[in-house]
């Protein structure tokens, strides 16, 4: 059993807060979704450099395997996020350059998530869908019965999605042509999202509200959200990117204390600098780099990664190094905000003066 010290009771008391306090933050501030999406077409002279600039990577890259871009669009009444939808001739799929932007407020800890969603979808006869996405993080909502979805949170090259993709259509059916133009695309979305939000009223994840032209999301999708702000395995990573990171977080504070302190002791002795505080100073160091490493690697339960990489190792191999001084909840903040910092850098669609 672990015994009880600032750096838990703080987590603890956290969990608490968050578990038990934030669901009337949550059902404030989610966006309601229309039930009926206005559609506008994005003229190229709208975009902002950084949507230009994203667009016309994908633009390039697909092009190198005979995809062209047919609309640039957003839905105006529901959120920033901008799409492009793109196809070839010679080809079923269709492929959608997405990027998503979206601010949240969990217990008062305000958070920017900022992504490009890659994704190649094909239509069959049988009027099944098929969706092959890199989305890192888990989805809120249920997938409907006529979706199958393959989710490839590693593969960023398009034509690496296309090839899984096909060999998955190969598999399935008959495909059908995708629609062409932005007018067929236009109608199709409307089509799948009035039989999507249909799908989530049933499973009681969307809410139909009084007035008829509006869902909210059900406290089962936003209790989800809860469970997944806790979840560290939330986020997809590559294992060879999460070992390093991992390792380097464990052994900061663990060096600090076996290596780092006695050394800053040492030095402040022959110096006459207060012991205490240089101790403080390397412990606080060493802390604040394994919170940034973290905040680098991950996307979300940052917090929660700090908790497992940095105070369980230190309890188990430098139990009395932990006390008064709350060094993970220190991380755990450092953690945070290196997140939100990293997010906010390649946000491109949110204007600056509304983060």
């Amino acid at each position: 059993m672990l015994p009880i010290d600032t750096d838990l009771t703080v987590f603890t008391i956290t969990v608490a807060n968050i578990v038990f306090g934030s669901l009337p933050q949550l059902r404030k501030n989610s966006i309601d979704i229309p039930v009926k999406y206005e559609i506008e077409e994005v003229a190229v002279s709208a975009l902002g450099d950084g949507q230009a600039a994203t667009f016309a990577l994908y633009d390039e890259k697909l092009a190198a395997i005979g995809y062209w871009p047919v609309c640039r669009y957003r839905v105006s009444n529901y959120g920033h996020n901008l799409s492009r939808s793109y196809i070839n001739p010679a080809e079923t799929s269709r492929c959608i350059v997405l990027l998503v932007e979206v601010a949240t407020n969990v217990a008062g800890l305000k958070s920017v998530g900022s992504s490009c969603l890659l994704s190649f979808e094909t239509w069959f006869a049988d009027k099944t869908l098929l969706t092959t996405r890199n989305m890192k993080l888990k989805s809120l909502l249920d997938c409907p019965l006529y979706q199958k979805v393959q989710e490839c949170p590693y593969i960023a090259e398009p034509a690496e999605m296309k090839r899984v993709h096909d060999a998955a259509v190969a598999k399935i059916g008959c495909p059908v042509a995708p629609p062409s133009t932005a007018t067929q695309i236009f109608k199709m979305l409307h089509e799948e999202h009035d039989w999507f939000s249909e799908y989530q009223v049933t499973q009681g994840v969307y809410r139909l509200n009084p007035d008829g032209k509006s869902y909210s999301m059900a406290d089962k999708a936003l209790r989800r959200g809860i469970r997944n702000y806790f979840n560290p395995f939330v986020q997809r990573f590559y294992t060879w990117r999460f070992v390093p990171t991992a390792l380097l977080a464990v052994l900061l504070p663990v060096l600090a204390v076996f290596k780092f302190t006695p050394m800053a002791a040492a030095a402040a002795l022959r110096s006459g600098f207060p012991l205490d505080s240089a101790i403080r100073a390397v412990m606080l160091g060493a802390y604040a780099l394994a919170g940034a490493v973290i905040g680098l690697m991950f996307e979300s339960a940052a917090v929660v990664w700090v908790f497992i990489l940095t105070y369980i190792p230190m309890r188990i191999v430098a139990p009395g190094a932990l006390g008064a001084i709350p060094y993970g909840t220190f991380a755990g903040v450092v953690a945070h905000f290196v997140c939100q910092a990293k997010q906010r850098s390649r946000s491109v669609l949110l204007p600056r003066r509304a983060r």
